[in-house]
């Protein structure tokens, strides 16, 4: 009898540090409303970037910037999407967002429509990306409906508090965020992409390789890692000891000069998330979306991955 009530005890304890533990996780993220997000964006007196000349928008943060060209994978993910819930991280100023929703206006008419959460570390990015929506509603581009589809999360994806209330997806698409990580924080993140996928969801990746034009300074020193079979041949700890700065150099670059650095390459990628669960069903180098005398290297700028979780 006492160990009956011993067990009660603990599983009521158990209960109320569950529900703790989920108050916690609700009261600590940021979420917002289209119209929370846009009333949010008015009230921090943000406007709408002015892209440079490649098409690229410079982030608030100074942390990269936001290209307005869609490539190989975009268009994947947006097709593979277009009527289901999904997520997109690191997602800045809502351009693929925009693109998703405006597909979706033909499935509108079936009764289905793309739910899109658009998610980012910096949340003036969401603000802003309210604001890009607003003004697409206001052009008649996009229906009014479409503030309904959409939600703005600020999350830190290597975060499992952050990530726990966040739901699951049939598609996510991450675009060229991983460099920004660390080894340990990229297991992390994949692991946790795991659980925002549904069974037969898929996953969407570009990522940074080595190959570079500004950074082909580390590139004899990556392969050298690679033939010694490095785990992780293209991580630096500072990326001031293979960059060479200048008048010309991009401030989101000297942001980062004493900051880590991970570029990836399809070896690297596909064997992170293979031992993460995922079923990879392509990986490879592509090249940039974009013209830049700065970047382009050799056609292999960018790593894509596109994966599945399977049903169990």
């Amino acid at each position: 009898m006492l160990a009956c009530g011993y067990c009660f005890i603990v599983a009521s304890i158990f209960v109320f540090l569950l529900v703790l533990w989920h108050c916690f996780v609700s009261v600590n993220a940021s979420v917002f409303t289209y119209d929370q997000a846009l009333a949010k964006c008015y009230e921090l007196n943000l406007s709408i970037q002015k892209p440079e000349a490649d098409g690229r928008t410079q982030t608030l943060n100074r942390k990269g910037a936001a290209s307005a060209s869609f490539d190989y994978v975009i268009r994947k993910f947006l097709e593979f999407g277009k009527g289901k819930e999904i997520l997109e991280v690191g997602g800045c100023y809502g351009a693929v967002m925009l693109q998703a929703l405006k597909q979706s206006e033909t499935d509108l008419k079936q009764g289905e429509s793309t739910k899109y959460v658009l998610s980012d570390l910096d949340e003036r990015h969401l603000f802003i990306a309210a604001m890009c929506l607003s003004e697409k509603i206001q052009q008649n581009w996009l229906h009014q409906s479409s503030a309904n589809q959409v939600k703005f999360v600020q999350v830190d994806i290597t975060k499992s508090s952050k990530v726990q209330n966040l739901g699951q997806y049939d598609a996510v698409y991450v675009g060229k965020v991983f460099h920004f990580f660390t080894p340990e924080q990229l297991e992390l993140a994949v692991q946790h992409l795991f659980l925002l996928l549904r069974p037969e969801g898929q996953i969407f990746i570009t990522a940074l390789s080595p190959y570079l034009k500004h950074y082909e300074k580390f590139i004899p020193e990556y392969e050298r890692r690679v033939r010694a079979g490095d785990e992780y041949p293209g991580y630096i700890k500072k990326l001031r000891d293979y960059i060479d700065i200048s008048d010309s150099t991009p401030l989101q670059i000297t942001n980062m000069i004493d900051k880590t650095f991970l570029f990836l390459d399809p070896k690297t990628l596909k064997e992170v998330f293979e031992r993460n669960g995922f079923k990879v069903l392509e990986c490879q180098f592509v090249p940039l979306s974009h013209k830049s005398k700065l970047w382009h290297h050799d056609g292999r700028e960018y790593v894509i991955l596109i994966a599945k979780k399977e049903s169990d």
